[in-house]
């Protein structure tokens, strides 16, 4: 797990630009919108890298490697904060109040699904 923090590339009296990803190799995006109290995620991927731009309220990421006998870990991700889901890195997401976020990866929903790249897994 990797978390990015954004800044501003520019920034003048007509607002900012933020530059979110360079040379990413992104096949799909998604805007997912969860309401309080959703729980999502509780996967892990074989080959797909996930990135999650979160455009709203904070959330909690829960997250550790699909075998690891350790307890998962726990990160609030901010507004405006990237979170990168690595191969093999189990994950959920518990929502406290309503959120937009915007997921992008590295293949397409079809592939996904063609290779069940996709695997639950019980997290939180």
């Amino acid at each position: 797990m990797k978390i990015i923090k954004l800044k501003n590339n520019f920034k003048d009296k007509r607002g900012s630009i933020t530059d979110i990803f360079y040379n990413k190799n992104l096949k799909h995006v998604s805007l997912i919108i969860s309401k309080k109290n959703i729980l999502r995620g509780n996967n892990y991927f074989k080959k797909n890298i996930q990135y999650i731009y979160n455009l709203s309220t904070e959330f909690e990421y829960w997250y550790k490697k699909f075998n690891s006998k350790k307890k998962p870990k726990k990160v609030t991700i901010k507004k405006g904060w990237v979170v990168v889901t690595s191969p093999y890195e189990a994950h959920a997401i518990k929502f406290k109040s309503n959120n937009k976020l915007l997921e992008f990866s590295t293949l397409t929903h079809e592939k996904k699904k063609k290779m069940n790249d996709s695997i639950r897994f019980k997290l939180i």
